[in-house]
Order: structure tokens, then C-alpha cells, then sequence
């Protein structure tokens, strides 16, 4: 787990988590919200450059932030997270975990259903109001690892527990959203957390560098019985966040003790840059009569079946303002008002064209009519839908 950018009045925490499986490893790569910014994966390089500092100035700035986002409304429910009383997570034991994507399960009988994974901290989850964010990463800017570190050390385990939600392909069109779509989340009242397991810190690393830093995930890493979806932004992080690994710590990444796998299976792919595993054997293909080795048994993939076009386009079912509003009228009155003080804050920095403004209190208008309101009260502009 990590705490970092994006900085606007919250912060992104990454939540990954590896699984040795006894048939190989299972890479879980989420955040501490159960939603994402943007659907399309193609527009994730230009998402992380406005959130990266100004390539002029190298400091991060609000107004290319808000000046990329205003050209993807879906983004607005992420930001009642971002921007809401949960936006700085107090530490890493207190913060929710979510998968984010949608992937699917699917039994021996080749059964699939559409699955959602999420952590829950057995101790609840505890956020930082701004000052008090200022107060503490101003006496300590490693206070969440430290907090991580000596609670391991001190027998206190951290703990969270696993839970999924499911959904049947068959039912993908019941709903006014797309249940593929990482913008939206999945009612809970219709669609019930299932408790299927846990997990428990209950060890500190003994050497930050090989255990941490060389850490690799790919949401491509799967075991039998977990698949993909057509989840637009998954299809593009199963194989880009491999290349991403493969720059980052050489091609041989998967060699690593970190990121090997636990399990007996193997094959008889050798050599390659910064292989450094030491081999002896003659036959270096697969298969072989000679060496036989242990591959991993064959399993039911979902049988999909495409008909017609299948193409890059805008999905149906947008619907980009009823969650945010929803979830903005779930907060009392007085986190509401902290809610739109921050985006009053942020809009009212002095490179945010008035354009920009008009078009995200338009946004907050579609979303709540009433927040809307207060915005366009607040910064003297008129929405501009």
C-alpha cells in the first residue's frame, strides 16, 4: 500500500495486494476508493500528466488538474471521494481497499459471474481534516509508515477483511449504469458485500528494497477461476502495467523472490537480461519428451461470444451525475459544506479560466441542483450546460 498524488484536496491511496497461490499469483491492484477517474484506458497517460507537476515549473497545480478533468464528467464521483471528509486517509491501517475493476469468477462448470473485491480495515476507517493533515505530516512526513511499522512491531496487526460483490452477466443490462464502468460503484442494498476471507500484517519486512521496492503488479496476473471482463480500463491495464515492471526493474522482473511465484509450476523459458537464476538443464523449450515439467492444469474461461462490430466507442449507459449526486446528499450538513468549500478553494485559483468554472458548476449542477447553487453562488458564475 501507498499514499500519493493526486493532490487537490485529497489524496489516491494505492491498494495492492499479491497472492502466492498454490497455482501461481493473483495480483489484486486497486486504490482506497472504489472508483476511478476515467472509463478509458487510453486517456490514462494524459490523466497522469496533468496530475504530475507542471513539465515548466515542476510544481503541481490545481488548474491543470481541473482543466483536464473538465473534459470527463464521469470523473465527478471520484472527486466526492477525493474531495470529501475521507480524502486524506489518517494512516495505512485505517483505509478502505478496493479492486476497482470488475473481473469475473467462474466455477470448473464454467459458470461466470462478474466479481468486485474490497478491503475493509478491521479497525475502521479514520481520515485527516486539512489542518489536521498539515499538523501531522508537518511533524512527521512518514507517519503512515511509521504508524504501519510499530503497530507490526508491537504485536498490534493490522487486519482487513475481504469482501466481494457478484453480478451475473446474464443481469449486466438490468441497471441504469454499466456495471463494467469503473466510475460507477454497485449498490450495496441490491448487490450485498459477501465476507470470503481476511487479511493480517503480521510481519515488518527485513529489507525495504528487495521486499518493497522491487515489488511488481500486473492486474494481467491471474490464477484459474479469475478472469477478465470487458471492463474498458482493465483491458488496457492487463498488459501495460507489465511493460511499465519490465522498463522499471529489467525483463526478468518476474524472477525476483518478491514476485515469484510460490507454487511447483514451471516451464523452460531461460535466459534473457538480469536472468539471474542459476540454470543447468539442456532443454531450455516447451514442451519437451526430455523434461517434461509442470505446467499448470487447463480451466474454463468465460465462452464469450462477439457479434458484430467490436470497437472503441463511447459506452451507453454514461449516466456520469447520479452516483455523485447521490453520495454528495448522503453527507450531513456540515460535511456538505466542507465538501463545497474545497471545490470553491480549488476553482478559485487564479489560471482557472472562467470557462472551466462555469463547466464543473454545470457538472455539480447536473449531479445536485441545490450544490450546484451554492457553487455558482460562492464564485459568482453561471453554469454553463
Amino acid at each position: 500500500m501507498s499514499v500519493g498524488a493526486p493532490k487537490l484536496s485529497g489524496i489516491l491511496g494505492v491498494f495492492f495486494v499479491k497472492f502466492y497461490t498454490r497455482e501461481g499469483n493473483f495480483d489484486l491492484v486497486g486504490n482506497n476508493f472504489p472508483v476511478f477517474f476515467i472509463r478509458d484506458g487510453m486517456k490514462f497517460p494524459d490523466m497522469v500528466h496533468a496530475l504530475k507537476p507542471n513539465p515548466k515549473s515542476h510544481i503541481q497545480e490545481n488548474w491543470r488538474i481541473l482543466d483536464f478533468f473538465s473534459h470527463h464528467p464521469e470523473s465527478l464521483h471520484m472527486f466526492t471521494f477525493l474531495f470529501d471528509d475521507i480524502g486524506i486517509p489518517q494512516d495505512y491501517r485505517h483505509m478502505d481497499g478496493s479492486g476497482v475493476n470488475t473481473y469475473t469468477l467462474i466455477n470448473k462448470a464454467g459458470k461466470a459471474h462478474y466479481v468486485k473485491f474490497h478491503w475493509r480495515p478491521t479497525c475502521g476507517v479514520k481520515s485527516l481534516l486539512e489542518d489536521e493533515a498539515i499538523r501531522v505530516g508537518g511533524s512527521n512526513h512518514s507517519h503512515a509508515t511509521q504508524d504501519l511499522y510499530d503497530s507490526i512491531a508491537a504485536g498490534n496487526y493490522p487486519e482487513w477483511k475481504l469482501f466481494i460483490q457478484i453480478i451475473d452477466p446474464d443481469h449486466e443490462d438490468k441497471f441504469d449504469f454499466d456495471p463494467l464502468d469503473v466510475t460507477k460503484t454497485w449498490p450495496e442494498d441490491i448487490l450485498p458485500l459477501m465476507p470470503v476471507g481476511r487479511m493480517v500484517l503480521n510481519k515488518n519486512v527485513d529489507n525495504f528494497f528487495a521486499e518493497n521496492e522491487q515489488l511488481a503488479f500486473c492486474p494481467g496476473v491471474i490464477v484459474p477461476g479469475v478472469y477478465y471482463s470487458d471492463d474498458k480500463l482493465l483491458q488496457t491495464r492487463v498488459f501495460s502495467y507489465s511493460d511499465t515492471q519490465r522498463h522499471r526493474l529489467g525483463p526478468n522482473y518476474l524472477l525476483l523472490p518478491a514476485n515469484a511465484p510460490k507454487c511447483a509450476h514451471h516451464n523452460n523459458h531461460h535466459e534473457g537480461f538480469m536472468n539471474f537464476m542459476h540454470r543447468d538443464e539442456e532443454v531450455n523449450y516447451f514442451p519437451s519428451r526430455f523434461d517434461p515439467v509442470r505446467h499448470a492444469e487447463t480451466y474454463p474461461i468465460p465462452p464469450n461470444i462477439c457479434r458484430g462490430k467490436r470497437e472503441k466507442c463511447i459506452i451507453e449507459k454514461e449516466n456520469n451525475f447520479k452516483q455523485p449526486g447521490e453520495r454528495y446528499r448522503s453527507f450531513t450538513p456540515e460535511r456538505q459544506d466542507r465538501f463545497i468549500q474545497r471545490w470553491v478553494e480549488a476553482l478559485s485559483d487564479p489560471r482557472v479560466t472562467h470557462e472551466i468554472r462555469s463547466i464543473w458548476v454545470s457538472y455539480w449542477s447536473q449531479a445536485d441542483k441545490s450544490l450546484g447553487q451554492k457553487l455558482a453562488t460562492r464564485l459568482n458564475v453561471r453554469p454553463s450546460i
